[in-house]
């Protein structure tokens, strides 16, 4: 994609040798405030503190994309008064960025719907075991945020703690990555056909 190769280049050329850091703070501020914005003001039980991440890991690679998801969960942690409820699952969101970073190096099939679906799954599912697993061992399964109220809806339907704090993540995720994989690929379907359109017209009649 021309315009992701141009940002790309931008900000890593010489002349700017302290971008990627800011981009890293910028974007892990971005997330902290979306975290804020769900948590507290719209009550989701959505996370999106990982938005940021999988957007640096998709333009810049995975090692921008993991400073962002270790970043912000420690500013988060940071703003909230040290609780100790996100420093845990910086892991979480540093596989995120990871995840984007990696599967994103494959230019020619990352951005297939095929890829875009797979990339999505993946997603989920390691955000979900990997959250899971941290609730339960250090919290016991529940973290007093917004996502409780899921795993303990599952909770009332037999699931044991384990389960509902796994399937409480999968359909959490599924969501909340949702959100940003699917922008961030109709950013990227805008952008290559505002590039033909500009091709196109350049071109002599």
């Amino acid at each position: 994609m021309e315009s992701m190769a141009s940002l790309r280049s931008a900000f890593r050329s010489p002349a700017r040798p302290n971008a990627i850091a800011f981009l890293v703070l910028s974007a892990a501020l971005g997330n902290a405030f979306l975290n804020w914005l769900s948590a507290d003001v719209i009550l989701w039980p959505l996370f999106l503190d990982s938005s940021f991440t999988i957007l640096m890991g998709v333009v810049f690679g995975w090692l921008p994309g993991i400073l962002t998801g270790l970043a912000t969960n420690l500013l988060i942690e940071v703003f909230q008064g040290f609780m100790g409820t996100h420093w845990p699952f910086a892991v979480v969101n540093m596989a995120s960025g990871l995840i984007a970073g990696l599967m994103a190096s494959d230019k020619e099939r990352f951005w297939t719907p095929t890829h875009q679906l797979a990339f999505l799954l993946l997603l989920t599912l390691v955000n979900a075991l990997l959250g899971a697993f941290i609730v339960v061992m250090v919290f016991g399964g529940l973290t007093g945020t917004n996502p409780d109220v899921v795993v303990q809806a599952l909770r009332r339907t037999g699931q044991t703690m384990v389960s509902a704090a796994f399937l409480a993540r999968i359909a959490i995720n599924l969501a909340d990555k949702g959100l940003p994989v699917v922008l961030i690929y109709a950013a990227h379907l805008w952008a290559v056909r505002r590039h033909r359109r500009t091709q196109e017209s350049s071109e002599p009649a």
